[in-house]
C-alpha cells in the first residue's frame, strides 16, 4: 500500500511559497518515531513526499501518526515542528498548509549572509582563493539563496578579503562577547555545510580532490577556522573581556583570557598529522639517558664526600628538573616534564639529600587518573577543560628565595611555595591573590630594597607583557600591562638600580600552527630586536624602546647602570629552535645546539645610541652571579660550557668571566662527566665580589653516578674543594638556587 504527504510552506503575510526548505515527514511510534522520507520545497513552495508500507519492514503498526518538520535549507534552524500537530491515523494522501513568519526568514538570511562571508573571509587567510574554494562557495551561495546578493555577488567575483576583513567577519559573526549558543551554532554550520550531498554532489574540483572524503573536508574548514581564532590580530578583537583572577590564571594559564568553549568544539574532532620522526627524536633526545626521570622520592643523610666541605657553607643547594611522572601524552618537549626538586642540604661539613615532586592540582590528579593528561607546549592544548584546567603547570624551571619564602616557578602560570628543607609542596601562591597574571621562572630581587621585580607573557591574547613588583615583605604593589606589538616568548630580562630591561626578540608562539600539524615556535629572523628601559616602578607610557641586531637571548647575566648608559650582559644567539631537532644548519652548527655567547649591550639614555660586542667566543648558557650584585656592576659571570660534541644541551665546564681583566677561564669536569647551572654561594662575611664556592650538580655517563661539585670561586681552575657523592642519578635540569641557613631560619608558612 502507497502514501503520500503533500502540502505547501508559505510566507504567513503574503502567501508567497518559499523555495529551498527541508521537509521531513515522520511517523509517530511509542518507542521511536520513524521517519518517512524528506524533500525539499519548489519554487512555489510546494512539496511532496510518497512512502510505502513496505518501507518500514514490519515496524509500520496499522495506519501511520503523520507530523511534518520544515527546516531551513542548511538544516540548522527549525522553522516548524508540528509534532504537536499529528495526522493520526493518517489517510493515504495527507496534505498540509504552513505558514511561516517573514520575521523568521529575514533572520536566517542575515545569519547567513554573516556566515557565508566568515567562510570566504577563512578561504582567504592564507592569501588565495584556490578554483575549488570559489566553485565551493558559489554551490553555498546557491544553496542558501544568495547568489545575488550584492556582496556576495562582490565576494564570488574574487574580490580579495584582506586578514582584518576576515577577522572582522568573524567578529561580526560572532559579536564581542559570544555566548555558547552563538559558539553551538557556528560549529553546526560548519559541519552542515561541508556535510550536506546537496552542496558537494557532482563537484570535481581541485578542492575536492585533495579532500575527498566529506569527513576529512570538514576537519580540513574547522582546522582553518580553529587557526584563525588562535591568531592573535584576531584574538585581539573578539577575546571575551573579563577581570582575570588568579584563580583564572591557575586553572588556564596564559589561554584564560580567549573564547576557549568554540576553539573546543571546533577541535575536538581534529588530530593534526602526527610528526613520528619528530616525536621518535625529541623522545630519545629527552626521555633518555640522564635526561629520562628518575622513580623514586628518596631522603639520605650522612652522604659520602671526597675532599672536605667548608664548615662556613651552610645552607641548601637545590635544582629543579623536569620529571614526567607518566609517558607523555603527544609530542614532548623537555620543557614539559613535572617539576622535580633535587636538594642537597649542608650543615657542619656534612650533607644530605631528598629529591620530591613539586605536588601541583595536575600532578595530583594524574596521579590519581594514572596517566598523563594534559599534554605540553607543542601540542594543541586541551581547550575541553578536563577538571577545569586548561593547561599544566609543571613547575619546573626554577626556583627563588623571597619575603621568607621558597618559590617554584613556571612561566605560563603561578608559582608554588616548597617547604624547607624537606621540600614539600604548600601550595600554588597568589601573593593574596593579586596575581592575575602568569610569573616569570626568572624574577629579579634587588639585594639593597629586598623588591622582587617580575614579568608576565601573554602569548594570545593583549596585552602581551606584564609587569610587576613585589615589596621586601612580599606584597604585590603594582601589576602594569606593556604594549608589545605582538607575542612573543621572552623567558628573562634583568633589572638596575632604577630600571627594569626588557627584551622584545622576535621568538614567537603561534599556537594556531598546531591545528596543521606543524611546531608552533618560529624565530623570525625578518623580524626586527629591540630592548625596553623602563623605570622600576614605571608604566607603560614610560618605556623607551631601542633597536639592536635581530637576535635571541635565553638568559640575562646582570644589568647596571654606568653613567647615562645601561650595560646589560646576556648569551646572544644569532637564531634559535628551542631545542627541537633539525636537520638544517647554521654558522656551521647543527641547529640543535643553540649558539649562545656572552654579549655586552650599551644602551646610552641621553643619545639613545646602542652598541653591541662579544666577549667570548666559548659557547655558554645559563649564566648567574654573585646575587648581592644583581643590577649593580659587577665582576665576575659564572656560566655552563657548552659540550658541542654531545649535540644535546649538556655542559662539560664551568666558565668564570672576569669582565674588568676581560679574561675568561673554565673548570673541565672530566671525560663522560656533565653538568648544568650552577650558584654561587657566597662565604659569610666576605667583602670581596668572589669569595665564596660555586656549587652544581654533575653526571658521570660513564659509572652513571651523580655527585654535587663545590669549587672554590677565587680558584675556578683548582681541582674541588668537595665532591658529595649522591644516592640516586639526578637527572639534567633547569635553574638551581641557594638558600643559607639564615634564609631557612626565617622560613613563613
Amino acid at each position: 500500500m502507497s502514501y503520500k504527504v503533500t502540502g505547501k510552506v508559505y510566507e504567513a503575510e503574503t502567501g508567497l511559497g518559499i523555495p529551498h526548505l527541508i521537509i521531513q515527514a515522520f511517523d509517530k511510534d511509542l518507542l521511536k518515531n520513524d521517519s518517512l522520507g524528506e524533500t525539499i520545497t519548489d519554487s512555489q513552495g510546494k512539496f511532496e513526499i510518497n512512502y510505502t508500507e513496505k518501507d518500514f519492514k514490519e515496524l509500520f503498526e496499522g495506519e501511520p501518526d503523520v507530523y511534518i518538520v520544515i527546516k531551513t535549507g542548511d538544516r540548522i534552524n527549525t522553522l516548524y515542528n508540528g509534532e504537536k500537530n499529528i495526522r493520526h491515523g493518517a489517510k493515504r494522501h495527507e496534505h498540509f498548509e504552513v505558514g511561516i513568519p517573514k520575521s523568521a526568514l529575514v533572520n536566517q538570511i542575515k545569519d547567513d549572509q554573516q556566515l557565508l562571508k566568515v567562510l570566504f573571509g577563512v578561504a582567504w587567510l592564507d592569501g588565495v582563493l584556490e578554483p575549488g574554494e570559489k566553485l565551493y562557495l558559489q554551490q553555498v551561495a546557491h544553496q542558501k539563496r544568495l547568489a545575488d546578493d550584492p556582496e556576495i555577488q562582490t565576494l564570488l567575483a574574487g574580490k580579495p578579503v584582506e586578514p582584518q576583513e576576515a577577522y572582522a567577519y568573524l567578529q561580526a559573526y560572532l559579536g564581542t562577547n559570544p555566548s555558547d549558543e552563538d559558539y553551538d551554532e557556528l560549529c553546526q554550520s560548519l559541519e552542515t555545510l561541508v556535510a550536506l550531498d546537496s552542496v558537494v554532489e557532482g563537484v570535481e574540483t581541485e578542492f575536492l580532490a585533495s579532500i575527498p572524503k566529506r569527513e576529512a573536508r570538514q576537519v580540513a574548514l574547522k582546522q582553518r577556522l580553529a587557526g584563525a581564532f588562535l591568531d592573535s590580530q584576531f584574538m585581539a578583537k573578539v577575546a571575551k573581556p573579563q577581570l582575570k583572577t588568579s584563580q583564572a590564571v591557575q586553572k588556564k594559564g596564559f589561554l584564560a583570557e580567549i573564547p576557549f568553549n568554540v576553539i573546543n568544539k571546533l577541535v575536538d574532532t581534529i588530530e593534526p598529522p602526527v610528526m613520528r620522526g619528530l616525536q621518535t627524536t625529541l623522545s630519545r633526545s629527552f626521555l633518555q639517558d640522564n635526561f629520562a626521570p628518575v622513580q623514586e622520592e628518596i631522603t639520605a643523610d650522612n652522604l659520602p664526600v671526597i675532599g672536605q666541605i667548608p664548615q662556613e657553607l651552610s645552607g641548601l643547594f637545590l635544582r629543579i628538573s623536569p620529571n614526567p611522572q607518566f609517558y607523555p601524552v603527544g609530542l614532548y618537549h623537555w620543557f614539559d616534564g613535572d617539576g622535580m626538586l633535587h636538594g642537597v642540604n649542608i650543615k657542619n661539613g656534612q650533607a644530605s639529600y631528598r629529591n620530591r615532586y613539586v605536588q601541583t592540582e595536575t600532578l595530583k590528579i594524574e596521579k590519581k587518573e594514572g596517566k598523563a593528561i594534559w599534554p605540553g607546549l607543542l601540542n594543541i592544548p586541551r581547550f575541553d577543560s578536563p577538571y577545569g584546567i586548561m593547561m599544566k603547570n609543571s613547575a619546573n624551571t626554577s626556583v627563588i628565595w623571597h619575603a621568607g619564602k621558597l618559590l617554584t616557578l613556571f612561566e605560563a602560570g603561578l608559582p608554588h611555595q616548597i617547604r624547607v628543607p624537606d621540600l614539600e609542596t604548600v601550595g600554588t601562591y597568589t601573593f593574596k591573590d593579586k596575581l592575575t597574571c602568569s610569573f616569570t621562572a626568572h624574577p629579579k630581587i634587588d639585594p639593597v630594597t629586598g623588591e622582587m621585580v617580575f614579568f608576565g607573557c601573554s602569548y594570545i591574547t593583549p596585552p602581551y607583557l606584564y609587569y610587576g613588583v613585589v615589596t621586601a615583605e612580599g606584597e604585590i604593589n603594582r601589576i602594569e600591562a606593556i604594549d608589545l606589538p605582538s607575542p612573543i616568548m621572552m623567558h628573562d630580562f634583568a633589572i638596575t638600580e632604577h630600571y627594569s630591561v626588557f627584551l622584545d626578540l622576535p621568538f614567537l608562539f603561534q599556537i594556531g600552527k598546531v591545528m596543521k600539524g606543524e611546531i608552533p615556535l618560529h624565530f623570525d629572523r625578518n623580524k626586527k630586536s629591540r630592548i625596553g628601559i623602563i623605570p622600576r616602578h614605571g608604566n607603560n607610557k614610560s618605556i623607551r624602546w631601542f633597536e639592536i641586531p635581530t637576535c635571541m637571548v635565553y638568559h640575562t647575566a646582570n644589568a647596571y647602570e654606568e653613567g647615562d648608559d645601561i650595560v646589560l650582559l646576556g648569551l646572544r644567539m644569532p637564531s634559535t629552535n628551542l631545542l627541537i631537532p633539525s636537520d638544517s644548519t647554521e654558522m656551521g652548527q647543527s641547529s640543535d645546539c643553540e649558539i649562545a655567547k656572552m654579549c655586552c649591550w650599551r644602551i646610552n639614555l641621553k643619545t639613545g645610541a646602542v652598541t653591541e660586542k662579544l666577549l667570548d667566543d666559548q659557547i655558554t648558557e645559563f649564566p648567574r652571579i654573585n646575587d648581592n650584585f644583581i643590577g649593580r656592576k659587577m665582576r665576575y659571570i659564572y656560566a655552563g660550557q657548552a659540550a658541542i660534541y654531545a649535540g644535546r644541551p649538556l655542559f662539560d665546564c664551568v666558565r668564570k668571566y672576569d669582565l674588568e681583566k676581560e679574561t675568561a677561564e673554565s673548570y673541565f669536569f672530566g671525560r663522560g662527566r656533565f653538568g648544568g647551572e650552577c650558584v654561587f654561594a657566597p662565604r659569610p662575611g666576605a667583602t670581596v665580589e668572589d669569595d665564596g664556592w660555586v656549587i652544581t650538580y654533575i653526571h658521570d655517563t660513564i659509572a652513571n653516578k651523580s655527585e654535587l661539585l663545590i669549587l672554590n670561586a677565587q680558584n675556578i681552575t683548582s681541582e674541588p674543594v668537595a665532591r658529595v657523592m649522591l644516592p640516586q642519578r639526578v637527572p639534567y635540569g633547569f635553574h638551581c638556587g641557594w638558600v643559607s641557613e639564615e634564609q631557612m631560619a626565617s622560613q613563613k608558612i
